[in-house]
């Protein structure tokens, strides 16, 4: 598929423009929240059941090669944001933000398959390895989400600073004890994913590994992603997961040791959302 071919084919696309309207509805949150300072945070859509598959093998010659493949992506479709753009940005003009990536049959290139109404040469996300492996995962676990958000969360991001809190069971103790929605939320918790260099492909695959299990994960002194079947389910298990954080800092700050949910409340929460 040709830019010009995929233009074409997205023109009347409702469904396609539903997710962009998503993606612009979120990022508006994330730049309100505070949570994207300058070009901070991605957002990616598997769209392969949204876009057309293209005529042929779909991706060009000149395609970009990945440092390694990603089977499990073979032949789909991501919607990524553009590498340096803001949420205010794409909240205001998604379409000139916002780019289809198209794979190659064994998923070891991607050739960019409609750039939207951007000028020059669309580029994704500097951080689009994460999101590679994140769908990646999310094909091997057989999930219905689509849809990944990583954005810097401050309360969470600012938790991921305490020495004391490097162990994922007790910082998901610590949450859950804060907010009874985090039980109901996120019955899983997140995943703690140890600092990397961000937009490395090591960094990408550690947060794929992470999301094997994990719909939410905090990665340590840089930020939060999360998965969902939209753009705004994501944007809800973060939002959750920090409003916890929060209320800790809160707690802490006015000089006190929050008591928390005991382990027979959440024990109930958890029998009660079986």
């Amino acid at each position: 598929m040709t830019e010009t071919d995929g233009a074409e084919r997205l023109r009347d696309n409702t469904k396609f423009w539903r997710v962009l309207a998503a993606a612009a509805e979120v990022a508006g949150l994330l730049w309100g929240k505070g949570w994207a300072e300058r070009n901070a945070g991605n957002l990616s859509f598997d769209v392969t059941d949204v876009v057309p598959a293209p005529d042929g093998a779909g991706v060009a010659a000149g395609a970009t090669a990945l440092p390694r493949s990603f089977p499990e992506l073979g032949g789909r479709r991501l919607l990524v944001t553009a590498a340096g753009s803001r949420m205010r940005e794409i909240a205001q003009d998604p379409d000139r933000f916002c780019g289809v990536l198209q794979f190659s049959p064994d998923g070891s290139r991607h050739a960019v398959a409609w750039r939207g109404r951007g000028t020059g040469t669309f580029a994704p996300t500097s951080e689009l390895p994460s999101h590679l492996a994140i769908h990646a995962a999310l094909r091997r676990r057989r999930s219905a989400h689509c849809a990944i958000v990583h954005t810097h969360p401050t309360e969470l991001l600012a938790l991921s600073h305490d020495a004391r809190l490097k162990d994922a069971a007790q910082l998901n103790r610590l949450l859950s004890a804060m907010h009874p929605e985090t039980v109901v939320v996120v019955p899983d918790g997140l995943a703690l994913v140890p600092y990397l260099l961000p937009g490395t492909f090591e960094q990408g695959l550690a947060a794929g590994v992470a999301m094997e299990r994990h719909d939410v994960a905090l990665w340590e002194k840089h930020g939060a992603v999360a998965v969902g079947a939209g753009f705004v389910e994501a944007f809800d298990l973060i939002d959750t997961m920090n409003a916890a954080a929060r209320l800790l800092l809160l707690c802490r700050s006015a000089g006190l040791e929050p008591e928390g949910l005991t382990d027979a409340q959440l024990d109930e929460l958890r029998r009660a959302g079986a």
